[in-house]
């Protein structure tokens, strides 16, 4: 059975709402992730300049460099 205009606008209508509704949701969950990565970058240099020890992971290390020389001489 084919549906009438009518009923196609209201199932079109009811989609957009379902829609706009996990579209917030999403930009809240967005928002509070956001805020997470602040707070914990925050809190990370609180620790390392508290403790004056590195947590981040250094980008290229002492020993990946002289592994990589090693591995060029082979």
């Amino acid at each position: 059975m084919e549906k009438t205009p009518e009923q196609r606008i209201m199932e079109l209508e009811a989609e957009v709402k379902l829609l706009e509704k996990q579209k917030a949701l999403l930009e809240r969950q967005a928002y509070i992730a956001d805020k997470k990565v602040v707070f914990f970058d925050m809190m990370i240099n609180l620790a390392e300049s508290e403790y004056q020890i590195d947590i981040r992971k250094n980008s290229v290390s002492a020993q990946s460099i002289i592994s990589a020389v090693q591995r060029k001489k082979l």
